[in-house]
């Protein structure tokens, strides 16, 4: 049972880094984001984006082994997943290509929702 509240925080991270190693080529924002990549300035903000998830994820794989930082790390990466689905939400943008970024971040939401109730638990 302690591997599990690691484990958990390992696949906040996969979900986190996945996106942030498509910031290595604009190419793959096409697919990812379903936006044109000839729109260079459109690029660069996502390409800023993939660092900040990048950061998110190596958080994560540092919280996986440092419980004194959970906490705040699990609180941070509720805000960056639940913000997107907020302002998906807003924009009326919960289908279509953003689709799978919605479900994607659920998915991240419901492990963070376990990751509370076991570290709330002790």
């Amino acid at each position: 049972m302690r591997h599990v509240i690691p484990i958990l925080f390992y696949l906040l991270s996969v979900i986190h880094i996945l996106p942030a190693l498509s910031g290595l080529s604009g190419t793959r924002f096409g697919k990812l984001y379903g936006v044109a990549t000839e729109d260079s300035t459109l690029i660069t903000l996502l390409q800023h984006r993939a660092v900040l998830f990048g950061f998110v994820g190596a958080a994560c794989i540092y919280a996986a082994h440092s419980p004194a930082i959970r906490w705040p790390v699990l609180v941070g990466t509720i805000v960056c997943m639940a913000s997107f689905i907020i302002i998906a939400a807003m924009r009326g943008t919960l289908s279509g290509a953003l689709n799978k970024i919605v479900i994607v971040d659920a998915v991240g939401l419901l492990i963070a929702a376990i990751l509370i109730f076991l570290m709330a638990k002790g």
